[in-house]
């Protein structure tokens, strides 16, 4: 498994002067707007993004309620804003931002979807207000990825990047959608634009290495990767990736320098052991897959595609029982995985040739492009 990078969130930092100077003017004493863990809109030159004086102070507790992570006390102040004025940016701004993150907190899919809408329709009446806010459309596609929307967000991100053609980040999530879709030229497209923006951002020579995987390009594959690690010697997902590669070539001394020099800089990173796994495996060095993936599994023990390597690499040592511990914890995780079928038939052959001397073979893994 190939872990790609996380969606990009932009750099634009808030501009409050406007507001603290407001605030000054009107002999507010209460601590001027706190940014909190949210931003918003840098820019308050139009007549829907000017703050009435009513919103002062629900607005300020609000912002030091959501400074301090309290979302759910926030919605009073911020609705209270939003209904005294419709057409505050700021307010519905920070009303999005409040349902989006009391979204990510609950565990209750009904009650998430429900606040999914709410900041959804928020964002929709920033953008109606101001379509030139570039932070709402990553939020906005944010939201349709959760909603497994994805042909949603693609229109997110085209239209910020409308409004902001250099917007790199941007760019990029556009590439990731189209790569999530499998749309693989198009995706490859736009990874190679958002490094015509800037060309430091390795998270897209990574995920190109990765399409160009998919592609059996190798080479171009090889080169994605040495130009992110070129970029950034530190950026072990690319090494990993790199690593990974070698071993697919079958060229498994360069595979391990990669993969070592990666366990140096992440000794607790579960893919470092995952694929080194995948190379012993590769290798026929059994005991050394099983102390890898053991390892891996120690760091995480829900990873599936791991335990049905680990019980591979047992059954080639003919360590029964221990495969099928492992095959049982796979189908447990993913009872209609990838694997769960071969598995399944392992453990009814295992339990079956118990105490027989019979023994049971998985089909061999692929070692090769």
């Amino acid at each position: 498994m190939r872990s790609r990078t996380p969606v990009a969130w932009p750099t634009e930092v808030l501009k409050l002067t406007p507001l603290l100077l407001a605030a000054v003017l009107a002999g507010w004493n209460a601590p001027a707007l706190a940014i909190g863990p949210t931003v918003v809109a840098p820019q308050y030159h139009r007549a829907g993004d000017l703050i009435a004086a009513s919103e002062f102070v629900p607005l300020s507790q609000a912002s030091q309620q959501m400074a301090r992570g309290q979302y759910g006390k926030a919605l009073i102040p911020l609705i209270e804003t939003v209904e005294r004025n419709p057409v505050s940016v700021l307010g519905l701004y920070h009303l999005g931002n409040t349902y989006f993150e009391l979204a990510r907190q609950t565990d209750l899919p009904e009650q998430q979807a429900v606040y999914l809408n709410q900041a959804q329709q928020a964002f929709e009446r920033v953008a109606n207000l101001n379509n030139e806010l570039t932070l709402v459309y990553f939020r906005l596609g944010k939201i349709a990825l959760l909603k497994n929307d994805p042909q949603a967000a693609k229109r997110y991100y085209q239209q910020g990047i409308l409004v902001d053609a250099k917007n790199a980040a941007l760019i990029f999530n556009l590439a990731r959608v189209h790569d999530q879709l499998g749309e693989r030229t198009e995706a490859i497209r736009y990874y190679q634009q958002t490094l015509s923006v800037d060309p430091a951002f390795v998270f897209a020579y990574n995920n190109m290495g990765l399409l160009y995987e998919d592609l059996r390009d190798y080479q171009k594959a090889e080169a994605a990767y040495q130009q992110a690690l070129k970029r950034d010697s530190n950026y072990n997902l690319a090494r990993l990736n790199l690593g990974n590669l070698y071993a697919v070539l079958g060229q498994y001394q360069r595979s391990e320098k990669f993969l070592n020099d990666a366990q140096r800089l992440e000794p607790e990173n579960e893919w470092v052991y995952y694929y080194l796994g995948n190379l012993w495996l590769r290798q026929g060095a059994y005991q050394d897959a099983v102390s890898a993936y053991s390892r891996a599994l120690e760091i995480n023990p829900k990873h599936a595609t791991t335990y049905y390597l680990l019980a591979v690499s047992l059954t080639r040592l003919k360590r029964m029982d221990e495969a099928l511990q492992a095959s049982l914890n796979y189908v447990q995780l993913e009872p209609n995985g990838e694997y769960a079928r071969e598995l399944k038939s392992l453990i009814l052959s295992v339990k079956l040739s118990q105490g027989h001397g019979e023994r049971f073979q998985l089909k061999p893994m692929k070692t090769g492009p």
